[in-house]
């Protein structure tokens, strides 16, 4: 196939991007940056060239709004509707028949309880609305194109940036700890009883791909879940555990709130009972502790 990919210079669209390359598919990047083939700033009003998808079987979505991006909330919202908007109608317009689009867990809203896809969305943060607005938008094009879409809401996702350089998201647990380990200790802003599920962005490549070689219709809804589920505080536990391994030295936790109870009952689940795979969370920890370390290092 002949796939569209938003966001494919980022953290997921990267690693989708290098799965399905591998898997036979030829991808067409489409951004703002030069690295891609269709240039677009999606945070613009001004969509997409007419005929910018021409010849693309399958569009993924891997560009939504971030955390940071809020920090101007009406850029914010631009960028997660219009944003949507011009890729669904440049879809429409190339007569695609596959969209993928990479949502959040936080649409359900808080992170408690027993959460699959039979759960209704919630959402309450402005993330959380914008990524459901954008999976509204993607749900009537199906419904109005007939097309087939797939909306995937996964909750901590982690893998090597394709740039450290570039990388914009260090605020996400998965990077922030990391990172404060190279440096020689992490501080938590909260007690860290809150629990996540861990997900490998090269999994949600191989997720992608599974659906594009299955007979497709409507609309689906998956949970994308990894096998490592912990409380934040136990992930800054063992990302200091593997800095001491890695730099020889002792990796202190500063956290308020010690004592402040258990963690609140978080299971992330789908209900295919699907885990997915890709490097291992500690691979991960380490891998990037490594480079900073060694960015660090080959400083002046």
């Amino acid at each position: 196939m002949r796939l569209a990919i938003a966001g494919k210079t980022g953290l997921i669209g990267h690693a989708v991007a290098a799965v399905l390359a591998r898997s036979g598919h030829s991808v067409v990047g489409v951004g703002r940056s030069a690295a891609n083939d269709v240039r677009v700033d999606l945070g613009s009003s001004r969509g997409l060239p007419r005929g910018a998808l021409s010849g693309c079987d399958a569009l993924v979505h891997a560009a939504g709004v971030t955390d940071e991006d809020f920090a101007d909330r009406e850029m914010a919202f631009g960028k997660a509707i219009g944003g949507a908007q011009a890729l669904a109608e440049a879809a429409r317009q190339a007569g695609i028949r596959r969209v993928i689009y990479f949502s959040s867990a936080h649409v359900y809203g808080p992170l408690e309880g027993r959460l699959d896809e039979s759960c209704p969305p919630n959402p309450i943060s402005d993330y959380a609305i914008a990524h459901f607005a954008a999976e509204q938008i993607f749900r009537r094009l199906a419904m109005q194109s007939g097309s087939a879409a797939l909306i995937v809401r996964p909750c901590a996702v982690f893998g090597m940036p394709p740039s450290l350089e570039r990388f914009a998201r260090w605020s996400l647990i998965p990077f922030d700890f990391p990172r404060q380990a190279a440096g020689g200790r992490i501080v938590l802003k909260s007690a860290g009883t809150q629990r996540r599920n861990f997900v490998c962005a090269e999994g949600l490549g191989a997720l992608v791909g599974g659906w594009l070689g299955e007979t497709a219709r409507g609309v689906a809804v998956v949970n994308a879940c990894g096998p490592d589920e912990m409380s934040v505080y136990d992930f800054a536990v063992r990302c200091a555990r593997i800095a001491n391994a890695e730099i020889g030295r002792e990796c202190p936790i500063e956290r308020p709130g010690i004592g402040g109870g258990e963690s609140p009952l978080f299971e992330y689940r789908a209900r295919s009972g699907e885990r997915l795979g890709g490097i291992e969370l500690d691979d991960h920890v380490r891998s990037l502790i490594r480079a900073l370390s060694n960015k660090s290092e080959a400083r002046p």
